[in-house]
């Protein structure tokens, strides 16, 4: 296996190009705090021509549909899972959330969710909160 090529990772990332941020690491932000370039480059495409509801008829709806489409299949392909077992939000915190909601349906007073201390709030808080109801 090839080695890592740090210094085109680190170029993929045009934030640490300013001043600022210079000789730091940032080991306290989520994950998506600094974004690399591929994908900023696909958001300001996103912003500035497919921010458009998907599948309709005209170029710039189908085009963000096909869009869509790919992202999931490339998603789930690197995932290993099935496309249609694959989901989309808004973010971490707020797919947590959610998940979390849905399963308290589920759950009972008395059952168990096991979660760390090592975890960001947003990956453990939901499932937390879910003690008031006495899971």
């Amino acid at each position: 296996m090839p080695a890592l090529d740090l210094d085109f990772v680190r170029a993929q990332f045009p934030a640490f190009e300013h001043p600022d941020l210079q000789g730091q690491a940032f080991f306290e932000n989520a994950g998506g705090s600094y974004t690399c370039k591929p994908v900023i480059d696909r958001l300001t495409r996103f912003y500035t021509s497919r921010k458009v509801q998907p599948y309709g008829a005209y170029d710039a709806s189908r085009l963000a549909g096909e869009e869509m489409d790919e992202a999931r299949a490339r998603l789930s392909a690197m995932m290993g899972v099935q496309v249609d077992e694959l989901s989309f939000g808004p973010s971490s915190t707020a797919n947590t959330y959610v998940l979390a909601q849905a399963f308290s349906e589920w759950l009972l007073p008395g059952d168990s969710i096991i979660v760390t201390d090592q975890d960001h709030e947003a990956n453990s808080g939901p499932w937390r909160r879910l003690a008031a109801r006495g899971i």
